[in-house]
């Protein structure tokens, strides 16, 4: 991991802990945290943990997430921000025994969606790509860091300060951690 590219980067919302190894970062989530908005319902979950960069221009957001304790609704990934009621979420949520669901939720003005895309067993590490072309964004991943599938598209209008990251949240009572291995952010 390039350290340098770090000082771009901010939290929104601390994690519980953060540590740094030689070539990584390991993110220990707070307990009952998560980005999620349901309006009709009251349900409002704006706490997770999301380290960003600010965009302007068109970019490639890569990064890796190695899963270190996948817990039941334990979640890492990639974010596309512009506040809490219009984001986009991707990334792998723990499931049961030693699988993880890979899954993306759009919220637009408060209202988010869930796309449940597919399951992984034994997985314990995974990539994620994020290219944004003018208003359009498309989200990929890969098992492998080489070859990457694209698993999302979608549409956010007229947003100029876009906030891109990695997040990382544990909505059940346990510690979920994990390392980030990757990240870097370029102009396309």
């Amino acid at each position: 991991m390039n350290f340098e590219v770090l000082e771009k980067f901010d939290w929104y919302n601390d994690p519980e802990n953060v540590r740094f190894e030689i070539d990584s970062m390991k993110v220990f989530a707070k307990p009952n945290t998560d980005f999620w908005q349901c309006l009709q319902r009251g349900c409002k979950k704006d706490n997770g943990h999301f380290f960003f960069c600010r965009s302007n221009d068109d970019f490639e957001l890569l990064l890796k997430w190695k899963l270190e304790n996948k817990s039941e609704h334990s979640q890492c990934g990639v974010m596309i921000r512009i506040d809490e009621r219009n984001w986009c979420k991707a990334g792998v949520e723990g499931g049961v025994r030693d699988s993880v669901e890979l899954f993306s939720s759009l919220t637009i003005q408060g209202h988010s969606d869930w796309s449940k895309c597919q399951d992984f067993e034994g997985v314990d590490a995974i990539w994620f790509k994020v290219v944004r072309i003018e208003d359009e964004y498309t989200i990929y991943y890969s098992l492998d860091g080489d070859r990457f599938v694209k698993f999302k598209m979608f549409y956010l209008k007229n947003f100029e300060d876009v906030k891109v990251g990695a997040y990382v949240s544990s909505m059940g009572d346990d510690e979920f951690f994990a390392e980030l291995s990757e990240l870097s952010v370029d102009d396309v």
